[in-house]
């Protein structure tokens, strides 16, 4: 009996000790996935700061340009003005410029857990895999919903946010729009709905170390 007992002991203990490892593996293999990740973001945002930098360069020299003087010109131009007052306001729509093959949307930034990544126009396992993706709506008509891997050095630290930490979302062309953190909950995996629903400006998400849940961070305009 003893020895079934101590055979048995032997046998819990190897198991223990194959899952440590195993445990120790798989951190290790997130944290070599997620440095290389946030090397690449790093590489990127550098491009999409400088492509933002030339789209406003390039407005404001418009913006300052002589006018030409044509009269006739001018005249057809103010009837056109005239008439647009009278039309409907076009919605605006998410400037996305691709670098690289990459459709970027702009760039998010968190001074509370120094963090700033570029932010692209759609959600793919690629584009979670190095940068933020768009999983939903847009800075305009709010509901915006942005996506992040749960790496250390990425989207892993939103769990470091606490109410009234500021997020700042730079578009392609300049435009910035500011966020409070409003409310933090976990959410279940396919709690897709629950996700989308509330009258949120902004919603960031990450899945738990399992995977199972959605750390969620909510945000409203500043």
């Amino acid at each position: 009996m003893k020895k079934s007992y101590k055979i048995l002991s032997n046998i819990l203990l190897s198991i223990g000790a194959c899952l440590i490892v195993c445990g120790a593996i798989l951190y290790g293999v997130n944290e070599h996935e997620g440095n290389r990740a946030y090397a690449m973001s790093v590489d990127e945002i550098v491009k999409v700061k400088d492509e933002i930098s030339r789209i406003k360069a390039g407005e404001a020299s418009k913006a300052s340009a002589d006018p030409s003087g044509d009269t006739a010109s001018a005249g057809k131009d103010g009837a056109e003005k005239d008439a647009s007052k009278t039309a409907a306001p076009e919605k605006k729509t998410l400037p996305v410029v691709t670098i690289d093959g990459y459709p970027y949307d702009g760039y998010l930034s968190i001074p509370a857990i120094d963090l700033e990544m570029p932010v692209v126009d759609s959600c793919s396992e690629e584009y979670l895999e190095y940068f933020l993706c768009r999983f939903y709506g847009d800075p305009y008509d709010g509901g915006m919903v942005i996506a992040g891997h749960n790496y250390r050095r990425i989207f892993r630290k939103i769990k470091e946010l606490q109410v009234g930490d500021q997020v700042l979302l730079t578009t392609m062309d300049g435009e910035q729009f500011l966020y409070t953190v409003s409310d933090i909950e976990i959410i279940e995996g396919t709690g897709t709905e629950q996700m989308l629903d509330g009258n949120w400006d902004l919603t960031l998400f990450t899945c738990t170390f399992g995977g199972k849940e959605r750390y969620t961070v909510r945000c409203t305009k500043a």
